[in-house]
């Protein structure tokens, strides 16, 4: 026992004198052993939890996942995705949509097939700067669903040069003069043609334009506005494209869908059995199997709230007691007989 304390003794008076004298030379042997204790407890410290990180990483899922910033040169897998918590949108099944082709601008898109025929409104009012736009829309929203669908605007370049100018873009009543450094459009890739799309997103707080998601793409002599739809009073979002590729993903897909086709338009009848129709065509309508009618649901004729004289043209295909049927619409509906002359 008294051994053992003079051992101890020992060895605490020469920390001691290590401490006090590290240079001497009869010191550097101890030193030396104590530095490789120091190197030989960090290397267990550190090895010990990183060998056991990966061994375990290969027994419960596979390697290990690594964080990847926005200049990684490789993006996250869709399993890693999933692990880490971030929400992974099911692809959409596009196999079965309807094919759109409209050969007057020269376009073609698809829309999910379940959805109602197209209609389309042509440019009435002064303030509009379009010429005519498609309305695409769902059957039958649901209830928490914002979005009824999507339009495409069709715009001349002869009188708008960019997306900006157009109906989609809202400049605010106080926007400073200089807009240039209000930037919200960037170029993007989309479809198998690799068409290049503008995008436009204005998000809410901006100092120039009010909030607005769109692609925009020019082709000759027109630009094309593809433009998701809210339905009337809901909520417009913070970050409308955002919330576009969460809740309305068929949009992108349609808009990857459009494709260019040749313009055709009709030439004049030469044939006098078959005489050109003089009459203006509707300024709005439903497209039902190439036919015009009319897009209302359950419409009730009544006096018209557009003409101010008896005997008007009817400009939507519903035609009302006090109107002219339009030689380019089709009244199927028995209802319109008795005001067919």
């Amino acid at each position: 026992m008294q051994k053992s304390k003079n051992k101890k003794k020992s060895i605490f008076e020469r920390l001691n004198i290590l401490i006090k004298h590290p240079h001497k030379k009869k010191n550097k042997q101890l030193l030396h052993t104590i530095e490789w204790v120091f190197i030989l407890l960090a290397f267990f410290a550190v090895g010990l939890p990183v060998i056991y990180y990966q061994s375990t990483g290969k027994i419960f899922g596979g390697e290990k996942l690594a964080y990847i910033g926005k200049n990684g040169t490789e993006a996250p897998t869709l399993e890693q995705k999933k692990f880490i918590g971030e929400t992974v949108l099911e692809p959409v099944d596009t196999t079965a949509w309807d094919i759109y082709r409209n050969q007057w601008y020269g376009f073609e898109i698809s829309h999910p097939d379940s959805w109602t025929s197209m209609q389309y409104k042509t440019a009435s009012a002064k303030s509009a700067r379009y010429e005519t736009v498609y309305q695409f829309r769902k059957e039958a929203p649901d209830e928490n669903d914002p979005y009824v669908g999507f339009d495409v605007a069709i715009y001349s370049t002869g009188k708008m040069e960019s997306p900006n100018q157009t109906n989609e873009v809202k400049k605010k009543d106080d926007a400073p003069e200089n807009t240039s450094e209000c930037y919200f459009s960037e170029e993007m890739t989309l479809g198998q043609e690799n068409n290049a799309f503008q995008q436009v997103s204005v998000r809410e707080g901006n100092a120039c334009y009010e909030s607005t998601y769109f692609f925009s793409i020019t082709k000759d002599n027109y630009l094309y506005n593809v433009v998701p739809v809210f339905k009337d009073g809901a909520d417009v979002p913070v970050n409308i494209g955002e919330d576009v590729s969460k809740n309305f993903p068929e949009y992108k897909e349609a808009v990857a869908s459009l494709k260019f086709i040749p313009i055709e338009r009709p030439k004049v009848a030469k044939n006098p059995s078959k005489p050109r129709i003089s009459a203006r065509r509707p300024v709005s309508a439903k497209v039902v199997g190439g036919r015009l009618v009319c897009a209302k649901k359950n419409d009730k004729p009544g006096k018209s709230q557009n003409g101010n004289k008896p005997g008007h043209m009817d400009m939507e295909c519903c035609l009302d007691p006090d109107e002219t049927p339009n030689p380019w619409c089709t009244y199927s509906n028995p209802k319109y007989d008795k005001y067919l002359k």
